[in-house]
């Protein structure tokens, strides 16, 4: 049996991802969840950076909450490179990354 995997890519498409970072480990690794289309699809995960950036991007992620509480530690893992806030909601839409 072979396995398509671009089939698999393309079901996941129409379901909206999200992202809610919520924590920062050792002053590198990122803490968040991902969601996969409603709250009962979310799974925690924990990663550096730059590997929690191309996730996003690889991934199709809609948008990134980030805790008020981590707005800081957060941009210095990101390099100083934050995009802007969104209407005051701690919200980062993924065009922002690049």
């Amino acid at each position: 049996m072979t396995h398509n995997k671009q089939h698999d890519l393309d079901r996941l498409q129409k379901y909206r991802k999200t992202v809610r970072v919520f924590g920062i480990r050792k002053a590198k690794f990122l803490e968040f969840d991902y969601t996969l289309g409603c709250e009962e699809l979310t799974i925690e995960l924990v990663m550096p950076y730059p590997v929690f950036k191309e996730f996003c991007e690889t991934n199709h992620v809609a948008e990134i909450i980030c805790v008020p509480q981590i707005r800081y530690e957060y941009n210095r893992l990101a390099g100083g490179a934050l995009p802007k806030l969104h209407n005051e909601t701690n919200i980062i839409q993924l065009g922002d990354f690049k």
